[in-house]
């Protein structure tokens, strides 16, 4: 991840997310894009959107936000550099020059196409190192000769059956002449100094290789029976020691690594990544995509600091209606228009909280005092998310301050308020062929009162006759997510737009607090109320009234 990845901030509203909760994140993050520039914001939402949404944001050419499952932070959230990795043909030599270059004890190894082979530290090197101690056949592990020249800065004299690997038992002639010539046998490599009759002789009985050190001149002769033979033979600028030793480090580097080795994901949890460098003796972890290709590395200094995803709420500030993981999450600002909740932080934040009728009136509020450009289809789904939440201006909760605010935003958009909001409201009313569990869905809250977990849902319908048909349906459906969820109570209320004098409730759990909070009786877990209401600012509030009068605890 690049730096300006790591600066990424998410603007999201609620879980079962409405026209406002989305309309509102989209505005606000254009509006924090024009003013501060310390971070990129980008829009997202913590479930599907609805057909009304939907509707809101094709209709005015806006993308559909990246769905947010957690706010878990992960492998993403980390500031990863380019990773520093070694191919595993290169050789130990090379890989310890360049892991004492870079100042690193672990580098990831790669293959040709950049997947990840293995990963190998120091104690690979140590341990090598120490095993290469009476370093005498290489009969099991050949060494690239391109490898062996670089390693020993060394060059080809002669190679006359283009050899491309080194392989065998590895003599030092540092004996007599009769002791080496009886311990030589065929196919051994020799690495000699001077003597020029040892040279020949070793030739001709046949060893695969010679190698010639301290940069000394071979003799014609020699060279004439090693190209005979099909003797290859090198010249070292080093002495026969330093060769010796060099030789142990041109042995490619997946010959010491370890293979295979566990790796982690762009998302895998922040939690489960310090496990495992915990675990890893090399105390890192390699990243990879999905083709295990390497995309980064990991070691304990990169989580020495905290690493969170940073977030701003709209349209909601309570735990129960939060993307997941919101708890982990640095949250950087809440604007809403609901009851204060139980959203904690660390640090003071920015809160702008105003009982208006929609977020989206909050939003454009703020863009309107700072005196901001507004693109059209800004104002487009702004106006969208103020007119779904006030039901086209006409719910309790509609303030003038809504009105002003639709209406200049409707001149910004190029549209009728009135011609607009007739569109919306019909995009918004769709029960045709939708289960009762999809009914319900689309619009349901979580709320903690009093201790108890309320399950509300509402919605819209322009044929009351069907609801009433669907009735035990929609009571049966209530009743499961009561049970699956110990909710306390879970409602459906369902009004129709058309005739927006009553609302028609259905209750299951403890009806008796509808009854108590709006002097009603529910009959077959049914009743209806007099008047419209709104969710958060008038039949919540009864609800925890009636709770609370009743000492319900």
């Amino acid at each position: 991840m690049n730096g300006e990845d790591a600066k990424l901030v998410y603007v999201i509203g609620h879980r079962n997310p409405d026209a406002d909760s989305i309309c509102s994140a989209i505005g606000y993050s254009h509006f924090k894009n024009v003013t501060d520039k310390r971070f990129l914001f980008t829009p997202a939402r913590a479930g599907a959107i609805n057909e009304e949404t939907r509707f809101v944001l094709e209709r005015f050419g806006v993308p559909v936000p990246n769905e947010i499952e957690s706010m878990t932070a992960t492998v993403s959230d980390l500031r990863m550099k380019r990773p520093i990795t070694i191919h595993e043909r290169e050789s130990v030599q090379a890989l310890a020059l360049m892991m004492r270059r870079e100042g690193v004890r672990s580098v990831p190894v790669v293959n040709d196409s950049g997947r990840l082979s293995g990963i190998v530290g120091l104690k690979d090197i140590a341990r090598h190192y120490m095993d290469s101690v009476g370093f005498t056949d290489i009969s099991q592990t050949p060494i690239n000769l391109d490898i062996l020249l670089k390693t020993v800065d060394g060059h080809v004299i002669s190679n006359a059956n283009k050899v491309t690997h080194l392989a065998g038992r590895i003599i030092v002639a540092t004996m007599q002449k009769a002791t080496i010539i009886n311990k030589a046998r065929p196919g051994d490599i020799v690495i000699i100094g001077d003597q020029h009759d040892i040279q020949l002789e070793v030739v001709r009985s046949g060893c695969s290789a010679l190698i010639v050190v301290d940069g000394i001149p071979i003799g014609n002769d020699v060279l004439a029976a090693a190209g005979e033979k099909g003797t290859l033979v090198i010249s070292s600028p080093h002495p026969a020691f330093a060769t010796v030793q060099l030789m142990t480090m041109s042995e490619s580097v997946s010959s010491i690594m370890t293979a295979n080795p566990s790796a982690v994901s762009l998302y895998t949890p922040i939690s489960e990544l310090r496990n495992r460098i915990l675990e890893s003796e090399y105390r890192s972890a390699a990243v990879v995509d999905s083709d295990n290709r390497l995309i980064g590395f990991i070691t304990r200094t990169d989580l020495l600091g905290p690493v969170r995803k940073k977030v701003i709420l709209v349209d909601h500030n309570e735990i129960s209606q939060a993307v997941d993981g919101v708890e982990e999450a640095e949250i950087l600002e809440i604007i809403d228009h609901h009851r204060v909740g139980d959203i904690s932080t660390v640090a003071p934040i920015y809160v702008y909280n105003d009982p208006i009728g929609s977020t989206c009136t909050v939003v454009a509020g703020v863009m309107f005092l700072y005196q901001i450009d507004i693109p059209g289809e800004i104002a487009g789904v702004l106006l969208s998310g103020v007119l779904s939440d006030t039901l086209l201006l006409t719910l309790s909760t509609t303030t003038e301050r809504d009105r002003l605010a639709a209406a200049r935003l409707a001149g910004i958009a190029g549209v009728s308020l009135e011609e607009y909001g007739r569109e919306l409201l019909h995009a918004s009313i769709n029960t045709k062929g939708k289960s009762a569990a999809e009914l319900i869905s689309a619009d349901f809250k979580e709320f903690l009162i009093n201790g108890h977990k309320l399950g509300v849902s509402q919605t819209m319908v322009l044929d009351c006759e069907e609801i009433d048909s669907r009735e035990k349906e929609l009571l049966d459906e209530l009743e499961r997510l009561r049970v699956a969820n110990n909710y306390y109570m879970t409602v459906l209320l369902v009004m129709n737009p058309l005739v927006a004098t009553y609302e028609r409730v259905f209750v299951r759990g403890e009806a008796w607090v509808v009854e108590k909070a709006f002097n009603v009786k529910v009959t077959d877990g049914t009743c209806i109320l007099p008047r419209v209401l709104s969710r958060k600012k008038d039949f919540i509030p009864a609800i925890g009234q009636a709770l609370t009068m009743s000492g319900s605890a």
